[in-house]
């Protein structure tokens, strides 16, 4: 499917409308952010719940509020074997420069599976995160790993799967309209959605596979047993 992936944070689903709304209201600059000492977002979830996929979005729409034309993001790899002041020294060089193409006047950087860093890594990059410089997205699947020095410089974006099962039925009918792809019965969507649990490439397979049953001149098997 050509249009599946989401381009804004409007085509998101979190976990519940409180995690949209802090992000909706930030892009709109109703919310300071970074401020308060929070200068990152820490999205957590399963696998395949679009986390890094959103990390982009946001940076680029960010960095479009302040009239920009997307966010040059710099992505840092997580490496448990790297010396800590190695990562640093890296850090601290690109924002000690002045971000030139930035219209927000920060320098971006994603940390994509920050737990990947050991306990004394993390906490030896808390200093860096008090830069006024900065914004930053972290991503994990383990909250549990992360500092909690870092937690707390950071708003918690709950990516898994929402409690309304409708914002996926919404969803993945803008899916099909958007890829002229049949339609699909609201019970199969909702089957898709809970077999699915947050994970945006189980439910793109899936949702492939009904459409393919429906365009099946041969498959005569109801579309719901796939799920």
């Amino acid at each position: 499917m050509k249009y599946f992936t989401p381009t804004s944070t409007a085509d998101m689903v979190f976990s519940d409308t409180k995690n949209k709304q802090l992000l909706e209201d930030i892009l709109c600059h109703n919310v300071s952010f970074p401020s308060h000492g929070k200068n990152c977002l820490m999205l957590f979830g399963v696998y395949g719940s679009g986390k890094t996929t959103y990390s982009k979005i946001f940076f680029d729409e960010y960095e479009k509020s302040y009239n920009g034309n997307g966010a040059n993001v710099k992505e840092i790899t997580v490496d448990s074997n790297e010396k800590i002041t190695t990562t640093i020294d890296t850090l601290n060089n690109i924002a000690n420069l002045i971000p030139l193409y930035s219209y927000s006047y920060k320098h971006y950087f994603m940390f994509d599976e920050f737990d990947g860093f050991k306990e004394e890594q993390q906490t030896r990059l808390k200093h860096f995160l008090n830069r006024q410089n900065i914004l930053c997205i972290m991503t994990t699947n383990n909250l549990h790993k992360i500092d909690k020095g870092i937690l707390s410089r950071s708003h918690i974006i709950n990516c898994n799967a929402s409690s309304n099962i409708n914002d996926y039925v919404v969803r993945m009918r803008q899916i099909l309209v958007q890829n002229n792809l049949p339609f699909l019965d609201k019970k199969t969507l909702e089957n898709i959605a809970k077999q699915s649990n947050g994970s945006w490439r189980e439910m793109g397979s899936l949702l492939e596979q009904c459409c393919s049953r429906v365009n099946t001149k041969f498959v005569k098997k109801p579309i719901l047993k796939i799920v």
